[in-house]
């Protein structure tokens, strides 16, 4: 005789799966994600960024470097890389000059092990992780 599961049980099992993928999925970070410590203040930021290289992780020749005289420098895709900077709240705030002229954008930046976050549109964008260098 063939035993079959009416559509409510189903129901609850599924429930019960979902419950239990969603427990799983809610305790600590996992080994892949990374926690970043915000920075919320000038002389913080100065001592994790000002000078070293701010590096694509897929590709070091694409970085720049952020000025304590208010400049950013660096080379993108082969370009030449230049804007100015100024910090505002707890917010980077940067224009870029070339290699084509972006809007001014106020970042929330953070850092771990040799690594930078920033986050767009004052922390409510999606953040992008670039390696520090020297």
């Amino acid at each position: 005789m063939k035993t079959t599961t009416s559509i409510p049980t189903r129901g609850i099992m599924l429930a019960t799966v979902l419950a239990s993928a969603l427990a799983i999925g809610a305790g600590a970070p996992t080994a892949m994600a990374e926690e970043f410590t915000t920075v919320t203040d000038l002389d913080t930021f100065k001592a994790h960024f000002i000078g070293p290289k701010i590096m694509d992780p897929a590709d070091s020749a694409n970085f720049f470097v952020v000025r304590e005289d208010g400049t950013i420098e660096g080379t993108w895709h082969g370009a030449t890389l230049t804007g100015a900077w100024r910090w505002e709240d707890e917010y980077f705030c940067r224009t870029l000059s070339a290699p084509r002229p972006a809007p001014e954008d106020c970042q929330q930046w953070g850092y771990a092990d040799g690594k930078a976050q920033l986050v767009r549109n004052r922390g409510a964008g999606d953040p992008t992780v670039y390696s520090l260098g020297e």
